[in-house]
């Protein structure tokens, strides 16, 4: 949590130095400012609800509902589905435009249908759409395990706009993942600075370059060493992928360790190699909705277990000519 304050500090005054302005957006269509900097694990567990949740007295369910702040903004988003029915212009300065629009559809997920509310934000200069996000929706399962998901915003004075995905299930309301974009007035764009992902295992993305699991992530693999070499080939897990990326990661920091007893003047660092691979990898389309964080995890780790594989082979070849007699893998 303190690395993810610094970084949000760090990114205020990079905004504040670029832009040198705040953006006035009006009042009612803000958001909540308690989405500007989230903590996952925190969070996962302020809003979780004990076994017996249904068996206990309705005053002690509503001091576990009120413990989780997801569960106190909800009725905000609800009423701005019904305030919002066309395009709402909530800030026009020189001829740049933020515009909130609603759309009702259907999303089919294999083969069955959620009703979806949504509200999206578009970025416009003079007239023309430059770009837009998925600001807010809502949808819900109406067949199987009854769940309600939820993407919540805030957009801040500083031209930053956050967005949290939550899922609400029988046993929790648990958030999947949480952006941070940056309103670029120069290129018209929303960039995404960073993502945080809670699917199983919870890791912080910065971009363009930086990958990180976080802390309440299990610290011990439940794969074998076999699985682990192999899994990440496959789309066999997104667990079990992380587990591969987790594997390599420890091997190539010690072989470059043992490299460096032998040459300590070799020219490779575990953190440039970090930056190098994740330059690579970290070029994925990020999800919009909860089915598609999977994939996208997917992809992302496995992408970083090959660099890694790869970096290793070569760093066996620098460590063969030490040892050429000797199997060093």
């Amino acid at each position: 949590m303190k690395n993810l304050l610094f970084i949000q500090i760090v990114l205020f005054f990079v905004s504040f130095c670029c832009y040198g302005e705040e953006i006035n957006v009006i009042e009612n269509y803000k958001g909540k400012s308690f989405l500007n900097a989230i903590d996952i694990t925190k969070l996962t567990k302020d809003c979780e609800k004990n076994d017996n949740f249904w068996h206990i007295s309705n005053t002690e369910r509503e001091e576990i509902l009120e413990r989780c702040p997801i569960n106190q903004m909800a009725s905000y988003f609800d009423n701005l589905y019904d305030v919002i029915r066309n395009n709402v212009v909530i800030y026009d300065v020189d001829d740049v435009t933020l515009t909130i629009d609603k759309k009702i559809y259907n999303k089919t997920v294999n083969n069955k249908i959620y009703p979806v509310k949504e509200l999206n934000l578009s970025l416009s200069h003079e007239g023309n759409l430059e770009d837009k996000i998925i600001l807010a929706n809502s949808s819900y399962d109406v067949e199987g395990y009854y769940w309600l998901s939820n993407q919540y915003y805030y957009i801040s004075p500083n031209m930053d706009v956050y967005v949290l995905l939550a899922k609400d299930v029988e046993t929790s309301v648990k958030p999947i993942f949480w952006k941070h974009y940056q309103i670029d007035k120069k290129s018209l764009q929303f960039q995404l600075i960073a993502l945080l992902i809670d699917e199983g295992y919870k890791y912080q993305i910065i971009y363009p370059d930086q990958f990180k699991i976080l802390e309440g992530s299990l610290e011990t693999s439940k794969y074998q060493i076999n699985k682990l070499k192999t899994c990440y080939q496959e789309e066999y897990s997104t667990s079990c992928s992380i587990e591969s990326y987790r594997y390599y990661h420890n091997i190539l920091s010690q072989k470059l360790n043992f490299l460096k007893t032998k040459n300590p003047h070799a020219n490779e660092f575990m953190e440039i190699i970090d930056k190098e691979i994740n330059m690579v990898c970290l070029t994925s389309q990020p999800p919009n909705y909860q089915d598609e964080t999977k994939n996208f995890t997917y992809k992302i780790t496995k992408c970083l277990t090959e660099q890694l594989h790869q970096k290793i082979e070569d760093i066996d070849q620098k460590l063969a000519e030490y040892y050429p007699h000797q199997n060093i893998k």
